[in-house]
């Protein structure tokens, strides 16, 4: 049945693929940093353009992914069945406590141009096997990033279909949604494998 068996908040993984430390970024808890072979590979996809793209760019935090046999994880309702990862963000300068921790974004502090990479680099992968389904992240954090963006060349038709900023919190507009307690990081959720024949 593949890796990825059930839902992301109500499933379990098999086969477990770890997400291996790298140049650039840091495990916050390695122990839960386990996933399809797909998250794992389009997640070092994701980062390796951006890091390319900003070789000076700060370390990026990475939270958790699941555990390795998957099933009910602390501190989350999903992160289940290895689909779902906690991406960190980029800033201005690094922040004290980041990236042990994860850290509050705004305007003052945000590097819109390496996290909208980062975001972008994520989407890239929609059309791909197991690529990204979903990714939440505060509705005011996008709001930040739609209107960098706009101001540096973005279309508003493009924007508007990444963000669900500015229709509304409860908009089903956008592949980045809104969701609470998301305004320090980014939950990039990918879509079920063709071979995992169990993940729903």
């Amino acid at each position: 049945h593949g890796q990825s068996l059930g839902a992301p908040w109500a499933g379990r993984l098999q086969h477990a693929t770890a997400l291996p430390p790298g140049d650039g970024y840091i495990l916050r808890r390695p122990e839960r940093a386990y996933g399809t072979q797909t998250t794992i590979e389009l997640t070092e996809q994701a980062i390796r353009e951006t890091l390319d793209a900003f070789p000076d760019e700060h370390v990026l935090a990475i939270g958790d992914i699941s555990v390795p046999s998957g099933g009910t994880i602390s501190q989350h309702r999903s992160h289940q069945s290895g689909r779902d990862i906690d991406v960190g963000l980029f800033y201005l300068e690094q922040p004290a406590g980041y990236p042990a921790s994860f850290i509050h974004a705004d305007e003052d502090n945000l590097d819109c141009a390496a996290t909208f990479k980062l975001l972008e680099s994520f989407l890239a992968t929609t059309d791909d096997d197991g690529g990204v389904q979903m990714v939440f992240l505060d509705f005011d954090v996008q709001g930040i990033l739609y209107h960098w963006a706009l101001d540096n060349g973005v279309s508003e038709r493009r924007l508007d279909r990444i963000f669900q900023y500015p229709h509304g919190r409860g908009s089903s507009d956008g592949i980045v949604r809104h969701e609470p307690n998301h305004d320090n990081h980014m939950h990039v959720r990918f879509k079920c494998p063709a071979e995992d024949t169990a993940c729903r």
